[in-house]
């Protein structure tokens, strides 16, 4: 496929075309309610939108109290935004309100990601894999003796915090508090940098998790811990990086890199719900859980809308975007676009999935994709090895995270039946 980068209207040579209509204002499919800035519970599961939004309405202008946002969900449309950062710019707030790289555009962006870039490498991840692989056994332990669980509650969110806590070298043994302080995190970050909903509690529970970050690299740079929050804590101490930076960065390491994977890992539970021979070919072949992988993060990837807001008017599938137009790009609708993967609404783990947007593209892709890879491959092998079926609990449909406008959709409770494989 050809690379072409984003056209932007001329308008001293036609005039500029006529805004869309808005979503409330399309005739959507009975049933489905219209595609909205700020989900309030009709989105939780969004592809049957995308698919519609896809094929009648691949730029989508919403509205909301603050400002028109744009929603742009075709695979090419949505790659190329990706890799036109100077047109499609992350700095959507400015000044930046936190240190989350997903805020900021180069030269800052590109100066605060190599801080933390060494850790995720693949071979410096590879060293926590017998790590994880103990806290998964761990963690699937007890669902395998009572036959069911939450594989949100009792097994993703534990294995996700405890991965990001060693990479970090962050005690997280109280994970419900870690938990709370990661959420609210997440909720202060949306309320300032997408004009998303709090909590009325978010501001000053950030606060009190900065301040337990402070202490903790202070400690970490006592230890010369060799660890991610060490090597931030000695970029601190140094001057390389201000106090504000450092706490607000490994916040965003710690909430990043536990939050995506938790629904990554719950979607690995319900595929093999959906099509529980994988069980079986995986535990037979268990090469095949790489594949699995990348197919999950195609079909049920976790990040679902990337903000950016442009710089200059620019024509998307025929239609302008002004300048200054807040952009959220759908990843997750782009990854089942079928004019890139065939029948893109089947899970199937014998396509050729190269190119997929599950972690990202361009400058901003995902910077603990291989950790998430690792998390999510470990999980896979375990539950093929140790399963003879997993199904959903059919008294307990799935809840799903629901009201925010931010980044982040999935499973927030997920029951799921299990039976054990004995050879």
């Amino acid at each position: 496929m050809t690379e072409t980068p984003p056209v932007s209207a001329d308008e001293s040579s036609r005039e500029r075309t006529e805004l869309p209509a808005y979503s409330h204002e399309l005739s959507w499919p009975e049933g489905m309610a219209p595609f909205k800035v700020v989900d309030d519970g009709t989105q939780g599961d969004p592809y049957a939108h995308y698919e519609w939004m896809r094929e009648n309405a691949p730029v989508l202008r919403a509205h909301s109290p603050v400002s028109d946002v744009w929603f742009i969900s075709r695979y090419d449309d949505v790659r190329r935004a990706m890799r036109a950062p100077k047109v499609f710019s992350s700095q959507v707030v400015d000044p930046v309100p936190l240190t989350f790289l997903t805020l900021f555009d180069a030269p800052h962006h590109t100066r605060l990601r190599q801080v933390v870039a060494q850790a995720f490498i693949p071979k410096a991840i590879a060293r926590f894999e017998e790590r994880v692989r103990e806290n998964a056994e761990k963690y699937l332990a007890p669902m395998l003796a009572d036959g069911r669980g939450d594989a949100v509650d009792d097994y993703a969110i534990p294995l996700s915090m405890s991965t990001i806590s060693a990479l970090l070298d962050v005690p997280a043994e109280d994970f419900d508090k870690m938990k709370f302080w990661s959420d609210e995190t997440f909720s202060y970050f949306g309320r300032l940098a997408r004009n998303a909903q709090g909590t009325g509690t978010d501001e000053q529970s950030t606060f009190e998790f900065f301040a337990y970050l402070k202490d903790t690299m202070e400690r970490l740079y006592r230890e010369e811990s060799d660890s991610v929050g060490g090597h931030i804590a000695r970029m601190w101490k140094t001057g390389l990086l201000s106090e504000k930076e450092a706490k607000e960065l490994c916040a965003f390491v710690f909430v990043a890199g536990h939050d995506t994977t938790t629904i990554l890992l719950a979607n690995a539970f319900r595929v093999f719900s959906e099509q529980p021979g994988l069980l079986d070919r995986i535990r037979a072949n268990p090469d095949d859980a790489t594949p699995f992988v990348e197919e999950l993060a195609r079909y049920r990837g976790t990040v679902q809308r990337a903000s950016r807001i442009t710089t200059e008017d620019v024509e998307v599938a025929g239609v302008t975007i002004p300048a200054g137009a807040i952009v959220r790009l759908l990843p997750a609708a782009a990854n089942r676009d079928s004019s890139k993967y065939p029948d893109g609404e089947r899970f199937d783990i014998d396509r050729n999935t190269d190119g997929h947007l599950g972690f990202g593209h361009g400058v901003h892709s995902c910077l603990g994709a291989p950790l998430a890879r690792l998390e999510v491959l470990v999980t896979v092998k375990l539950l093929a090895e140790k399963l003879e079926s997993l199904a959903l609990d059919p008294n307990r449909p799935i809840e799903y995270v629901r009201g925010n406008n931010l980044t982040n959709s999935g499973p927030e409770h997920l029951h799921v039946i299990l039976e054990q494989f004995n050879a």
